[in-house]
């Protein structure tokens, strides 16, 4: 992940949030400042820094009892409903009495600490004239405004935080249903072979071992070697394959992938089982089961086609779980990043999926036209064969 520009400027950001009394202070620092050099700057009242800043730190005072009186009193009840006018009033009553207490400071503090000493302005200009109101007006309304950019920013982490829990939350629901989904799928294979007690039993015992352990080692973690969800597929197609025997034909293609591409797990079985499912299970005669996995131009394609009994294509309720899942899990993980099909023919079932790989694993920059499975996967019988026939690790 690529780190921030600003990386030096965020502890001192993050400082200034977590502790008040530092955010306060750099703020009152601030007006102090920009105060003292008005009065020598601005309004030339004095050349004496020493004189403008205690000019300065003598204003405080009733800025300070205005300014919190504003953020602390007046301003929460702008968020509440059905307090609009409560508000307006004391934000009119705020403004009256702020003007009060500035008038009277003036007149009984600052004006006696002037006395005796020679100014361009006059005792009733300093006292009643509309500028010397401004630093109340400008010091309450930027810290207002302070205010209410801290309030939503702090919203928008909120919503983030939120949106982030749900987004866990969400996701761990769609992986605690792939695994009692994939587990009951997987032991169904078993039943039947005990059945007919066949002595292929153990070797789905063996070969179970391995799915589960992938499922569970790796099932919650976010990524994982492509080429490590391709050995459990060829697991669970070796399975599949003890299942229905020689009325199955299974070409499965799987060359040239790159070591370093990752995938999130668990994202290819559903449409195997898919294919198995509403495949070689509903057909009473032969069926075919093709696969074809590949990575061009840092785009990873998967194309899972499967004969089915001639008719209207199943409905989404019918499709069950598997589907419905992928396409969620593709919507959280890949968002804007991955392309999904499903195609029903009159004898056939397709499922095209294509993810943008991260660049580490390959670079590209558009997704590839989803390629037409069927003379892929008629070239694929001997390679699939193949693959099928060496054991996963």
């Amino acid at each position: 992940m690529a780190r921030p520009k600003n990386q030096g400027v965020n502890p001192v950001l993050g400082a200034t949030t977590d502790r008040w009394w530092l955010r306060h202070g750099l703020f009152w620092a601030v007006r102090t400042v920009l105060m003292t050099g008005l009065f020598l700057f601005g309004l030339h009242a004095t050349t004496d820094w020493h004189r403008a800043l205690r000019d300065s730190l003598i204003l405080l005072p009733p800025l300070l009892l205005a300014t919190y009186s504003l953020l602390y009193g007046v301003l929460p009840w702008l968020g509440r409903p059905g307090h609009r006018v409560r508000f307006w009033l004391l934000l009119a009553g705020w403004l009256v009495a702020g003007l009060a207490l500035t008038f009277a400071h003036r007149h009984y503090f600052f004006m006696p600490s002037h006395h005796g000493v020679a100014s361009p302005f006059s005792d009733y200009y300093l006292v009643f004239s509309t500028g010397a109101h401004m630093p109340l007006l400008l010091t309450a309304g930027v810290a207002a405004c302070l205010q209410a950019l801290r309030q939503h920013q702090h919203q928008e982490r909120g919503n983030a935080l939120l949106a982030q829990e749900n987004f866990q939350a969400e996701l761990q629901l769609l992986r605690a249903q792939i695994h009692p989904h994939f587990l009951f799928n997987t032991l169904n294979n078993l039943y039947a072979l005990t059945l007919k007690q066949s002595d292929q039993a153990p070797v789905v015992v063996e070969r179970l071992t391995g799915l589960l352990h992938f499922v569970v080692e790796q099932g919650n973690v976010p990524l994982v070697p492509l080429r490590d969800e391709v050995a459990l597929l060829r697991n669970y197609l070796a399975l599949e394959q003890l299942r229905y025997g020689p009325r199955l034909t299974l070409e499965f293609v799987a060359d040239g992938l790159p070591a370093a591409a990752r995938i999130a797990p668990l994202l290819l079985l559903p449409l195997v089982e898919n294919a198995f499912k509403h495949g070689a299970a509903e057909q009473v005669g032969a069926a075919r089961i093709g696969i074809v996995l590949a990575v061009h131009d840092g785009w990873f394609t998967c194309v899972v086609t499967n004969t089915k009994n001639a008719g209207p294509p199943p409905t989404t309720a019918a499709a069950g779980i598997g589907l419905r899942n992928v396409r969620q899990r593709l919507q959280l993980l890949y968002p804007g990043r991955h392309r999904f099909a499903l195609e029903a023919g009159p004898n056939t079932f397709t499922a095209r999926l294509a993810l943008h790989l991260p660049a580490e694993a390959a670079g590209g920059a558009e997704a590839p036209p989803f390629a037409t499975s069927t003379t892929a996967l008629s070239h694929a019988g001997a390679t699939a064969a193949q693959a099928l026939a060496t054991p996963a690790a």
